[in-house]
């Protein structure tokens, strides 16, 4: 395809961020252009940049996808700017990630995602408090917004768009679970008080406090957790007991993993009277959901596992 400078010619309407080293030439308008064929509204591209595009990209095809992935920045800013939530927390993520068009810009999708948190931070404290005013709530919504919360909290922790502060990545976890009911934070928090992880002291007492209050809010990693914990006697005193009740909850809700915890306990006799049957019984279950441990350990007591698991033989054969 022969290259053209002429700016009379109509290009595809193309974002300058796209050209990280020209942001600063203007841009010419179907106002101001001679070509009457132009829709008034539609941009069109100096010459110079004009060249330059065709010189790097050549195709039509490529422009043509350039143009459409400008058409959804154009409807993701303007959907924003309409205060949509979903809208607001898809350009966030736009802006955190670099895609839909737009270059990465932590920095702004930070102020997108406290505003969408609903949420404003205190100013004695320096943490997260439930707004007390309505301008800044999306769509006359109340209510704090978990997803920004937590994500707010990841940018503090790894220090992205923000400076690294585990305080107050700790502090917004906190706020998404107590503030937006989000289990998901709570389990989160807790993982990173047991490993000590993004510049955060190890406090296994802490750690247990929160797998404790996700695991009660129905998250199942967190109630397999809970059960190690009391397994262990990692931030709560030691209770067998305990662990099974907890490893029972997570098997029944299909935690691979904890169906075979539980028929250890039944083959060990660990807080619960010994019993090989129902110790298969849950090997098998584990089995079944390619736990390797379930695996082996119903190959040992296989003689048992075939008289009293229908379908054991099948899986042990198989």
């Amino acid at each position: 395809m022969a290259s053209s400078s002429s700016p009379q010619e109509s290009f595809p309407s193309l974002p300058t961020l796209y050209f990280k080293d020209r942001c600063s030439l203007p841009v010419l308008t179907a106002a101001s252009s001679n070509n009457n064929n132009v829709d008034d509204d539609v941009p069109l591209l100096p010459a110079e940049l004009t060249h330059s595009i065709l010189v790097e990209y050549s195709t039509w095809g490529d422009l043509a996808k350039l143009a459409c992935v400008q058409r959804q920045w154009q409807t993701l800013v303007a959907d924003a700017a309409q205060e949509s939530q979903q809208a607001m927390w898809d350009l966030a993520q736009a802006l955190l990630h670099g895609h839909s068009g737009l270059q990465t810009n932590p920095e702004l999708a930070m102020k997108y995602l406290l505003q969408l948190s609903n949420m404003q931070i205190d100013v004695e404290t320096g943490f997260p408090t439930v707004a007390t005013t309505t301008h800044n709530n999306i769509n006359n919504n109340n209510k704090p917004f978990a997803p920004a919360m937590r994500e707010i909290a990841t940018n503090y922790l790894l220090g992205h768009g923000v400076a690294h502060d585990s305080a107050q990545g700790v502090a917004w976890l906190k706020a998404s679970h107590v503030h937006g009911q989000d289990v998901d934070a709570a389990y989160e928090l807790a993982q990173i008080l047991e490993h000590g992880r993004h510049g955060v002291d190890i406090d296994v007492y802490d750690a247990f406090a929160w797998f404790e209050k996700a695991a009660q809010s129905g998250h199942v990693e967190a109630m397999a957790e809970l059960a190690l914990c009391y397994e262990l006697g990692c931030g709560v005193e030691q209770s067998d007991e305990k662990a099974l009740e907890w490893y029972r909850k997570a098997a029944l809700e299909g935690h691979g993993t904890a169906k075979y915890s539980v028929g250890e306990f039944f083959e060990e006799a660990r807080g619960v009277p010994q019993s090989d049957e129902e110790a298969a019984l849950w090997y098998y279950k584990a089995a079944l959901d390619g736990d390797e441990d379930g695996q082996v350990a119903l190959r040992r007591l296989e003689d048992i596992a075939r008289i009293v698991v229908p379908g054991a033989g099948r899986l042990l054969d198989g």
